[in-house]
C-alpha cells in the first residue's frame, strides 16, 4: 500500500476553500482583515476571526483558519467562546491529510 503524502496548504487556499463550503451552507460571509501594520498602533479587536458573517436567521458566524502548524492564541479562543456562548457558530477552518475541514469549535 502507497502512503499519501500530505502537503502544508497555506493559509490563503484554506481560507478561500472555507469561503465556499461556508457561502454553500448558505451563510453570508467575509474575509475579515485584522493585521497589524508596521508603524500604526492596532486599534482593531485582538482575536477577531479570520471569516465572519451572519445566518440568515442573523446569528454570528465566526470561523477560524488555522495552517498546520498554526496554533489558536489565547485572543482567539476567546472570541470564539464568546461567538459561541452568545449562540453563534463558531468554527475552525484546518487541514485534514490534503483537504480543508471545517469543525465546530
Amino acid at each position: 500500500m502507497k502512503a499519501i503524502k500530505t502537503t502544508c496548504l497555506t493559509k490563503d487556499v484554506i481560507r478561500a476553500s472555507a469561503l465556499k463550503e461556508l457561502t454553500w451552507r448558505a451563510y453570508t460571509v467575509w474575509r475579515n482583515n485584522n493585521i497589524a501594520v508596521r508603524g500604526r498602533k492596532f486599534i482593531g479587536r485582538l482575536g477577531v476571526s479570520d471569516i465572519i458573517g451572519i445566518t440568515k436567521d442573523g446569528r454570528w458566524v465566526a470561523c477560524e483558519v488555522k495552517t498546520l502548524h498554526d496554533r489558536l492564541s489565547a485572543d482567539q479562543m476567546k472570541f470564539l467562546n464568546e461567538i459561541k456562548h452568545s449562540g453563534g457558530i463558531a468554527l475552525l477552518a484546518i487541514q485534514e491529510n490534503n483537504q480543508v475541514k471545517i469543525v465546530e469549535w
